[in-house]
């Protein structure tokens, strides 16, 4: 039963708990305002939505540590979290009483976020923020979340909001002439490359995981296909492996690291012999660097292939000479979309550039022209694109999504499922773009064609 007792010129509360123990809050002008508060926290244990005051005043930083033991995501997940808390909200918020995150506190940091950030990133950010403080609620360790909600109405001048496609895409036409200059860049395997993402609709992390085992190029025209079964990804922390039975630490560096040399790597990260035997079942810490992960939502599928792309696989592997990887970087190690990636291959594959003779080392410069349209685009536009192609062609929608690597939600994920016909009619309509972005410029056409035979 809660109490007030004279300290000084103001007035205490004592309240009981929901452990029975008592608590207490000074400060209050009179007795009956401190008796009302004390009995409205009272009332709130009864009902059991007490927030205990003193939980506030935990340091945001403590509650993020807590946070973290519990975190429940897979390993590339928990690496895009923790470089987004330790790049950007531990700075501001570490050491913040979590009690003391207002609604215009973060309203502040929100438009200085907007002002250095692009929209992506922003909106990556507070989604993380939002996860952080709903748990928070659910932990009784604030009331409700200080965040604003997306939808209420706000304050001040309208902003108007940029309703513009944000990805720019090619056209079948565009996607070709793209594989053309990375063919004079790089080689046969970087055309190859942008060709395959551009009519299977890859995610570049399936595109450096992309197995040589992953492929099925024998059979009839269109029975070749490729298997996604997992992304290629840059781990700063070691993921985790379950040892299958028979498996040794060279089978497990060659399936999760492409690289069974990596078998040292995997020994030392768990303190044991290269040659240690291993039991079924046993959880083993990988290395860190590049690593073979599920795909993203887990997203497994086997994708049939338009003909001319089978072809070319097939033609990519028996000149390819890595034991596991069917697009590896240009000295044999896994490919790494990172600034070298972008600015040696990817910006003048699609921005062109001007012909430099060799000099001090270095090999000479092919002129390339520029792809019209695409200056701006990312490599994620290649999928963009392939799925606007299937969109245009008018296949069944649950197909499309499919093949994306998406579930469709609700009854018409539950009810509609896709048939062979489905698989096989989105590869002739992709074969049919191949053989119409040869004929939409004639001349172009037979320099393709002189360019894979010289």
């Amino acid at each position: 039963m809660a109490y007030a007792e004279k300290r000084g010129k103001s007035w205490r509360v004592r309240y009981q708990l929901p452990n029975g123990k008592y608590d207490s809050e000074s400060g209050f002008e009179t007795k009956q305002d401190a008796l009302d508060w004390g009995r409205a926290q009272e009332t709130d244990v009864q009902r059991k939505v007490f927030v205990n005051p003193s939980d506030g005043r935990k340091l945001f930083g403590e509650w993020v540590d807590e946070w973290r033991q519990v975190m429940d995501v897979g390993e590339m997940t928990q690496q895009t979290y923790g470089s987004r808390l330790n790049a950007v909200i531990l700075p501001k918020w570490e050491r913040t009483p979590i009690g003391d995150i207002t609604s215009m506190s973060y309203r502040a940091w929100q438009a200085q976020l907007k002002a250095q950030y692009k929209k992506n990133y922003v909106d990556a950010i507070e989604g993380l923020m939002r996860m952080l403080l709903d748990d928070a609620v659910d932990e009784k360790l604030i009331p409700f979340n200080p965040m604003p909600a997306g939808s209420k109405r706000k304050r001040g001048r309208h902003v108007a909001v940029d309703t513009g496609d944000e990805y720019v895409w090619p056209t079948p036409r565009q996607a070709r002439l793209l594989a053309e200059n990375a063919r004079l860049l790089r080689g046969d395997q970087w055309a190859v490359m942008i060709l395959t993402v551009a009519y299977t609709g890859l995610r570049m992390g399936e595109v450096s995981g992309l197995r040589r085992d992953q492929l099925n190029l024998l059979g009839l025209e269109y029975g070749k296909s490729l298997r996604v079964q997992w992304q290629g990804q840059w781990l700063t922390e070691p993921a985790k492996h379950t040892v299958s039975k028979g498996e040794t630490l060279e089978t497990i560096a060659a399936l999760r690291h492409a690289d069974p040399k990596r078998a040292e790597d995997v020994a030392a990260a768990n303190e044991i012999e290269v040659g240690a035997k291993l039991r079924a079942g046993q959880k083993l810490r990988l290395a860190k660097g590049f690593t073979l992960l599920p795909p993203k939502y887990s997203s497994y599928r086997t994708l049939i292939l338009p003909p001319f792309l089978g072809d070319l696989l097939s033609e990519l592997l028996a000149a390819n000479s890595h034991d596991y990887l069917v697009f590896p970087s240009q000295r044999g190690k896994p490919l790494r979309v990172d600034d070298q990636f972008y600015g040696r291959f990817w910006h003048p594959a699609i921005r062109g550039q001007d012909e430099e003779p060799s000099r001090r080392g270095r090999p000479e410069q092919a002129a390339l022209p520029a792809v019209e349209g695409l200056a701006d685009m990312v490599p994620h536009g290649l999928r963009h694109g392939h799925k606007v192609w299937l969109d245009g062609q008018g296949h069944p929608r649950v197909a499309v999504e499919e093949r994306m690597g998406h579930k469709l939600q609700g009854v018409e994920g539950t009810y509609s499922h896709t048939s062979p016909e489905m698989e096989l009619g989105i590869a002739r309509g992709l074969q049919e773009a191949w053989e119409k972005s040869l004929t939409d410029e004639v001349d172009q056409t037979a320099e393709w064609r002189e360019r894979r035979s010289s």
